[in-house]
């Protein structure tokens, strides 16, 4: 099969091109009618019994309907009229009834003379219809439910169980007419395309005959177009195609004559250059003898070409041979788009005279020359021997020096790196085989200040020296700081042709530098925050600084001072003049003074001096602000002297009148008189132990077990007024209805500190004491603060007294006829602060006293914890 499918291939591949167009057309045109005209044969066959099956069912379903009411009714007479009617349409063979159940009751069918034949079978019964038998494949059988068509449905039954369940007509149907009709109809369709395809190929082939010959035109003209270059070819009759391609032809004869002469010209040039280069050129034989060589040859080796021509190469070159040649061009470079090598050698050449001198040779192979066989290119070197022997000496130079060197071709862009020294590589950890062709952007890294980096291109870009600091990143990203000096090298012309870059790695002074910047910051940070005063004198004792803290405590000090003029004039500021210790006396000795100042303010301070004799010789005077320690340590000692006092007077009492009890008897009634002043006197002393326990349990603890809560300020106030509220007694509180308000406040406290204040307007009222409570709203102020006003009218305070009423067991009345412990204020004053509210007294003395406790209203939104009420008690 392979065999004849080769042959036929080379036989038509021998044959002219309108031969095979025209076959290739008439074999597409025949294959494509024989597959067209095979799917149309079998789609008509196809369609035309479906058409079939489709009629088939439609008269089955026509026949069920108008059977269903007869077969109902048991009318045979019209069941047979109706069915003899459908049975005498074209190409219906047979109808047969079916009753439910499968009861055969009337078959009518066409005989093969035409006639039809009616039957009624007697008893025949059917299990279902049936289906078509395999020798009757022009038939189509077809059938209807008669229930379902008689309830208006469409008759179709699903299954053969239905059909016997609810009775079926069935009817066979013949195609045949209808298949031979088709095929007819497929035959003159097939004749019709045949007869078309023919006339296509007839006007195919004369038009291609016309269409082909100017290309055999164009084919010959091609051929003598080589001898012939710039001739050109008329076509008379030509396609758009033939068109193109003849006119491309001309172009390729015109274009042919004119490179031919370009390439007569190029080679005349080329024998000109050739004469003219300074490199010698020697073409050699596969003997290894010159051929030619041009004047650059003869200059370089001193004798003419004459002479040269026809003797060994070797003469000139020692020891460049045939075989050296051959096994320079094995072992050179491969020139891949000619598959040729080039071997390059350093060798030493000798001159007509002997003198040897260095020389490059390049090898190349001559291809197609039957004379030369070597292409050799002579290149002296001393020049550039002697050029290299300083570069070595330069180079040495550079890779000796510490800091790093690169140097940059202006020529290019942009200003790729040519050279790069061993410190450059020391220093940004980069080899010189990742830096060469890139420039020194590559050290620039995040922390690189933009800024800087764009000042140092904007000085290459204007070719001049810079010199700046920047913050680079080496090869492992680390950061160094880089002193980058930048100058420009120029030609003769004064054309910039390098950049040489010299890097300094100054990492190491500017951590140094960092470092001491930071610690002077932070010593200016604690010199100026520290609570301490500093004042600081040169070695010449002259006044280089003072913080604020020493400006706050003693004031400004003179701008211009020595340590003289600081003794004189803070001598000035001291209580005690005389006894100031001057700062000149005290530089050997040192120590710690304490000095007590009356101007601007009252103030005990602490001075220490130091002198710095290891460094520059500076003075350092620091001062301590132990004011309020010293006044601690007053209170202290006061309170410790009143407290004992206060305690020994009722414990005196206690012991006295217990002591009198025990060795001498007396009556029941002084014996009461004597156990109420005890137990008085024991309750005052309970009180004071008590508030003294209380003072110091809120020092201690600094408000920690209070638990200040949006509190209902009614609660608070009712429960301070009933409880101390005694109409017997004549201790009424009169205040009016007190607003719905909310503070921030632990109850038990306020309470407290609220009994306290009401306590005091009773005790310094005489007689029916007339005491009023008052409650005032500032939204002003921040936060909102309420205002608890206590008002009595009693015996009131002096000023004196008034500013030392909140002194621990200080009291204003100093004849003790009125009990108290004098403590009382004091703990109102520590509530009120932890509150964040405070407490203040107005008084004049025999009108009356007005104390106020201020408290935090609660945020608004805020939910109070309730409190346990009483009934308010009102009075006039």
């Amino acid at each position: 099969m392979t065999r004849p499918l080769m042959s036929l291939v080379r036989w038509l591949g021998r044959r002219t091109l309108n031969t095979q167009l025209l076959i290739l057309v008439t074999s597409v045109c025949v294959f494509g009618v024989a597959i067209t005209g095979g799917l149309s044969y079998l789609r008509s066959q196809q369609e035309t019994r479906d058409e079939s099956q489709a009629w088939a069912l439609a008269l089955a379903r026509l026949a069920a309907k108008s059977s269903a009411a007869p077969v109902i009714e048991r009318d045979f007479g019209t069941l047979e009229l109706t069915l003899q009617e459908l049975t005498s349409l074209p190409g219906v063979q047979s109808v047969e009834i079916a009753a439910p159940g499968g009861l055969v009751l009337l078959n009518i069918h066409r005989q093969a003379s035409g006639k039809l034949v009616v039957e009624y079978p007697v008893g025949a019964l059917r299990a279902g219809p049936t289906g078509a038998p395999a020798d009757r494949q022009d038939d189509v059988f077809a059938h209807a439910s008669l229930i379902s068509s008689a309830a208006g449905h469409t008759g179709a039954a699903a299954d053969a169980q239905t059909l016997r369940s609810e009775g079926w007509v069935e009817v066979v149907f013949s195609h045949q007419q209808r298949m031979a009709q088709s095929n007819r109809n497929w035959l003159i369709g097939v004749g019709g395309a045949l007869l078309a395809a023919g006339l296509g190929l007839l006007m195919f082939y004369l038009f291609l005959q016309r269409a082909i010959r100017p290309v055999g035109e164009l084919a010959r003209f091609a051929n003598r177009m080589a001898t012939q270059p710039g001739d050109t070819l008329k076509i008379r009759w030509r396609s758009r195609e033939v068109r193109e391609l003849g006119q491309a032809i001309n172009w390729a004869s015109r274009e042919l004559a004119s490179r031919m002469q370009d390439t007569q010209q190029k080679l005349a040039r080329l024998h000109a250059i050739l004469d003219t280069a300074a490199d010698a050129i020697v073409g050699v034989s596969a003997d290894g003898r010159i051929v030619t060589l041009n004047p650059a040859a003869e200059r370089m080796l001193g004798l003419d070409a004459a002479v040269m021509q026809g003797r060994p190469l070797e003469n000139f070159v020692p020891d460049m041979n045939p075989q050296r040649l051959q096994s320079a061009l094995a072992e050179g470079t491969l020139i891949y788009s000619t598959q040729s090598r080039i071997g390059q050698l350093e060798l030493t050449a000798l001159r007509h005279d002997g003198t040897p001198f260095p020389i490059e040779l390049l090898i190349g192979e001559t291809r197609g020359d039957p004379e030369i066989h070597f292409t050799c290119i002579v290149r002296d070197l001393s020049d550039m021997k002697q050029a290299e022997a300083y570069l070595t000496l330069y180079g040495r130079v550079l890779d000796c020096t510490m800091n790093g060197i690169a140097i940059s071709s202006a020529r290019q862009f942009p200003q790729p790196i040519v050279h790069v020294n061993p410190a450059f590589t020391r220093i940004t950890g980069y080899e010189a085989s990742e830096v060469l062709g890139r420039n020194l952007s590559l050290l620039v890294g995040p922390a690189t200040d933009a800024q800087g980096q764009e000042q140092l291109d904007q000085a290459m870009q204007q070719g001049r020296e810079t010199t700046l600091t920047l913050a680079h990143a080496r090869k492992d990203k680390s950061v160094f700081y880089n002193k980058l000096s930048v100058s420009p090298v120029m030609d003769d012309t004064g054309a910039i042709t390098h950049y040489i870059s010299v890097i300094e790695d100054v990492s190491t002074q500017i951590e140094v530098k960092r470092k001491l910047i930071e610690r002077t910051a932070r010593l200016n940070a604690s010199f100026n925050l520290s609570p301490g005063g500093f004042a600081v004198f040169d070695a010449q004792g002259v006044l280089v600084t003072t913080n604020p803290a020493l400006r706050a405590m003693i004031g400004e000090v003179p701008s211009w001072c020595t340590l003289q003029r600081f003794d004189i004039w803070f001598r000035n500021l001291c209580d005690d003049y005389e006894s100031y210790p001057l700062v000149s006396a005290s530089l050997k000795a040192g120590g710690k003074h304490t000095l007590e100042l009356a101007r601007p303010g009252h103030k005990v301070l602490e001075r220490e001096i130091r002198r710095n004799l290891g460094g520059s010789g500076e003075t350092f005077l620091y001062f301590r602000d132990i004011t309020h320690q010293f006044e601690v340590d007053r209170m202290k000692s006061e309170f410790l002297a009143t407290a004992a006092h206060e305690l020994r007077t009722p414990l005196a009492s206690i012991l006295g009148f217990t002591e009198l009890m025990i060795h001498r008897r007396y009556s029941e009634e002084r014996q009461k008189d004597l156990l109420q002043t005890v137990h008085r006197q024991g309750t005052l002393l309970s009180n004071l132990i008590q508030e003294l326990l209380d003072l110091s349990r809120i020092e201690a603890r600094q408000g920690k077990d209070f638990h200040i809560v949006p509190t209902p300020l009614q609660d608070i106030v009712s429960h301070a007024v009933s409880g101390i509220t005694d109409k017997d007694l004549g201790r009424i509180v009169a205040y009016g209805e007190l607003p719905e308000l909310t503070v921030m406040a632990d109850a038990s406290k306020i309470q407290q500190a609220l009994t306290n204040l009401l306590s005091n307007a009773f005790k310094y009222s005489p007689g029916q004491a007339h005491v009023e409570l008052a409650v005032e709203t500032d939204m002003q102020q921040q936060p909102p603060m309420v205002h608890i006003r206590v008002s009595d009218q009693g015996m009131g305070m002096k000023p004196e007294q008034l500013a030392r009423a909140f002194e621990r067991f200080y009291r204003a009345d100093g004849s003790g006829n009125i009990p108290g412990t004098g403590l009382g204020l004091n703990l109102v004053k520590e509530i009120a602060e932890i509150h964040g509210g405070s407490v203040a007294l107005s008084s004049q003395p025999g009108v009356g006293t007005v104390a106020t406790l201020s408290l935090r209203l609660a945020v608004a939104g805020a939910i109070a914890q309730p409190t346990e009420t009483v009934p308010e008690a009102q009075g006039a």
